[in-house]
């Protein structure tokens, strides 16, 4: 059965000595990693954010179970700098309308 996976990425290094010349280095990598999981129905939402005192992402993913999640979410380049932690999300409700960045998966 299908389930939503939150993919909740953390930066190793804090703000204090994280080089943003090594995330941004890796984003043509991840943006291949995402438009491949949104050309696979897997794709449910993602983006950018961060902790208090680490830069962080949220990718929100479709898998059939939580060994498919685990592999789908162990493709990002962002885990050579950070990790990702896998959590089942429980949708109650979507309104996934925000489309504003949307040509960047393109």
């Amino acid at each position: 059965m299908r389930q939503v996976f939150a993919c909740i990425w953390r930066a190793h290094e804090p703000d204090a000595t994280f080089k943003q010349e090594e995330f941004e280095k890796r984003i043509p990598r991840l943006m291949v990693w995402l438009r491949d999981l949104k050309s696979k129905g897997k794709l449910i939402a993602c983006g950018g954010g961060g902790f208090p005192t680490h830069s962080g992402g949220l990718t929100l993913i479709a898998a059939d179970n939580p060994e498919e999640a685990k592999k789908l979410s162990e493709g990002t380049p962002m885990n050579e700098i950070g990790a990702t932690e896998l959590f089942l999300w429980d949708c109650f409700y979507a309104d996934l309308v925000h489309k504003d960045n949307e040509a960047k998966l393109k």
